[in-house]
């Protein structure tokens, strides 16, 4: 008669009440936000102060590509974006494609509020507050570019889903 000397595994689970997952939540959010902005807080990118004229472009030409997304205008939103963006995706129908996929909230939402834009370590960026139709918020980090002529052009926009519903 062979005889296990494996003892199983006893798993003890508590009940999780509503202020316990909101802070596990609110803790995984700081945990994620923490580590997006490392690399800027170690000191080698500094956030500087962007003159009152330039942010006040730069969340114009955001504001502008949203609304030309609620309105379905692909043309005008593909025009807001820089050069490099619009030569690798081709044109603004393919554009305005990639967004209703990829980036929901950024195509369709409810609220957008702005911070105000600054330049870290080089790069213009504005982080937008978004409330999707489903009450869902995101955070859109978009990064700017000022063209030859001076203008302000979206580079990019990286999304993240919060666990916060906006009411």
């Amino acid at each position: 008669m062979a005889f296990s000397t494996a003892c199983p595994t006893l798993v003890v689970t508590t009940p999780l009440f509503p202020q316990t997952i909101m802070i596990r939540q609110v803790l995984t959010l700081l945990s994620l936000l923490a580590g997006l902005l490392a690399p800027w807080m170690a000191g080698v990118a500094a956030a500087e102060e962007m003159n009152a004229s330039d942010a006040f472009a730069i969340r114009t030409t955001v504001q502008s590509q949203l609304d030309a997304f609620a309105e379905d205008d692909a043309v005008k939103a593909f025009a807001l974006a820089t050069d490099s963006t619009r030569n690798l995706l081709g044109n603004a129908e393919r554009f305005l494609q990639l967004i209703k996929d990829q980036y929901p909230p950024v195509y369709r939402n409810r609220l957008a509020l702005f911070s105000n834009p600054e330049m870290i370590d080089g790069h213009a960026l504005v982080m937008v507050r978004l409330t999707d139709p489903k009450n869902t918020v995101w955070i859109a980090i978009y990064e700017m570019q000022q063209d030859v002529e001076g203008s302000w052009k979206i580079d990019g926009c990286n999304l993240f889903e919060t666990t916060s519903v906006s009411i």
